[in-house]
């Protein structure tokens, strides 16, 4: 709302010192957390040579690239294709947030367990929920309730992939977190540049269309998610 009033960049400014201020209270506030173990390149290397964390990683790089394969041009969807202006737009993306506390919430009450059962989840709902936004997508009602869906499936993501690292690469979760972050930057970079190439050789709705591909793609890597547990042996040891 603020941008098509001030423009984008004035927003930019103005979100410059509540990121500082945000900055010096993690500085603050956050306790001191010390390494289990030195950490050095063969502790990442080790992990990528086990089959059930390569295969989870590249699972979680098709679900973020599927996400924001879609997510970064969906502001020209709303625009051309539901016909909205800059005030529902607003109102539009404020529903996809505040769904994201309850799906924030909702996360912390199911990951009770393991967290592999709950792995397709992210592609499926996301994917479908962007689905349908390609059908539905001309009505501001029908895209409003897709777009609580996928804002709600949005923050369960990181709760749930960020679970699995834990429970199935917990003897080196330092090496494992610094793999899930970096993989999860370049897929968001990767799906934005997919997106975009789609978008500027076919249309917004070929973006979409790339979008649900992936999904799909993540789907059947994950499968039941059995093979991406940890088995018996797959541990690392830091004294070797």
């Amino acid at each position: 709302y603020l941008g098509g009033i001030f423009g984008w960049r004035a927003v930019f400014w103005a979100l410059t010192p509540i990121v500082a201020v945000n900055l010096v209270w993690h500085m603050l506030a956050l306790p001191s957390l010390p390494a289990r173990q030195r950490q050095d390149v063969r502790a990442m290397v080790d992990l990528l040579k086990r089959p059930y964390f390569q295969r989870g990683l590249i699972a979680c790089m098709l679900s973020w690239g599927s996400a924001f394969t879609m997510f970064t041009y969906l502001r020209p969807f709303l625009e051309q294709v539901t016909g909205v202006d800059v005030t529902m737009l607003s109102i539009l993306l404020l529903l996809l947030g505040c769904a994201g506390f309850v799906g924030t919430w909702a996360a912390g009450r199911l990951l009770k367990g393991d967290a592999a059962p709950f792995l397709k989840l992210p592609a499926l709902v996301m994917g479908g929920a962007t689905a349908g936004l390609l059908l539905l997508g001309f009505s501001v009602v029908a895209a409003g309730l897709f777009m609580v869906i996928w804002g709600a499936m949005n923050t369960m993501f990181s709760v749930i992939w960020m679970t699995w690292m834990s429970q199935n690469a917990d003897d080196a979760p330092e090496a494992a977190g610094s793999l899930m972050v970096a993989a999860i930057q370049a897929s968001i970079l990767l799906g934005a540049v997919v997106g975009g190439l789609l978008l500027d050789a076919i249309s917004i709705q070929a973006t979409f269309i790339g979008s649900i591909a992936l999904a799909l793609a993540a789907l059947l890597l994950i499968g039941d998610g059995r093979r991406m547990l940890k088995r018996t042996g797959d541990t690392h040891d830091p004294s070797d």
